[in-house]
């Protein structure tokens, strides 16, 4: 069985979560964000980091910050996916420091970034879709990625596999993760999605209930995890369904669009 839970902690007003098994390896730092302790109005409130949305420069910096201090990372040299909703990762190197929160996004879209350079924290941002946390404490490599049904189904666990395993990981050191996203019990999808899932994923990815469909994106991640050879109790799933917890975090389902975005973020530490 995979692990359950993330924790929750909270610093200065921010609260946020953290996986056990990842501090317990060391050599790490990793979070999840809530939408409490930061300073954008509503419907954003308020620790909002979609800049598309809200659109308040301002706001996007001081919630950055926040976040940076509570969770223990130097927002001044994060690092922020491009993403389309697609499978591609990007190797972030010593150069890439800061790019897409106070200088210039990536040069390319991409879903997940990966590094084995220290203090470069990796975030992506999330409002039901799927994040995911990778980190090899024997290589001392990490991934972050972001993931919606498209990404699931294309297996961007099994392409953030083959990324870290490309600069000398082995999936058997790996530990991964699946944050807080949508759960099935909220996630209804049509015909061509269940079926896709199906197919990629197997029966236990998708339940009909009442004549509906709904797709399980946790159980489909870890599926895909297993198959990359990520041991079984080198997994943890945070078992928080973003639609649900209304108080804690934003939904892109549940507030039809006018919501704000959480942050993952992994930073390898130096020394």
């Amino acid at each position: 069985m995979a692990n359950t839970g993330f924790v929750q902690r909270e610093k200065n007003g921010v609260r946020f979560f953290t996986i056990p098994a990842f501090e317990d390896a060391g050599g790490a730092v990793c979070a999840f964000s809530t939408r409490i302790g930061g300073v954008s109005p509503p419907p954003y409130d308020t620790l909002n980091f979609s800049r598309s949305r809200e659109q308040n420069e301002a706001n996007f910096q001081e919630n950055m910050r926040r976040f940076a201090e509570a969770v223990g990372f130097d927002y001044r040299r994060a690092v922020l996916d491009n993403y389309e909703h697609g499978v591609a990762l990007y190797h972030v190197r010593r150069e890439d420091a800061g790019r897409g929160v106070i200088r210039e996004a990536l040069p390319v879209f991409c879903d997940g970034l990966f590094t084995d350079e220290a203090e470069l924290p990796l975030v992506s941002l999330h409002a039901d879709c799927v994040p995911l946390f990778f980190y090899d404490p024997v290589r001392h490599a990490a991934a972050v990625c972001h993931a919606g049904w498209r990404g699931v189904s294309g297996h961007m666990v099994l392409r953030a596999v083959e990324a870290l395993c490309g600069i000398g990981c082995r999936p058997q050191d790996m530990l991964g993760a699946v944050g807080p996203c949508i759960s099935v019990r909220r996630y209804g999808v049509g015909e061509e999605v269940r079926d896709i899932f199906l197919r990629e994923f197997g029966e236990e990815s998708v339940q009909q209930c009442e004549g509906r469909i709904f797709a399980d994106l946790t159980a489909a991640c870890v599926t895909d995890m297993r198959r990359a050879g990520i041991a079984e109790d080198h997994i943890t799933v945070a078992d928080l369904c973003t639609h649900e917890n209304e108080a804690l975090f934003y939904s892109h389902r549940r507030d039809q669009g006018q919501t704000g975005a959480m942050a993952a973020v992994i930073m390898l530490k130096s020394g």
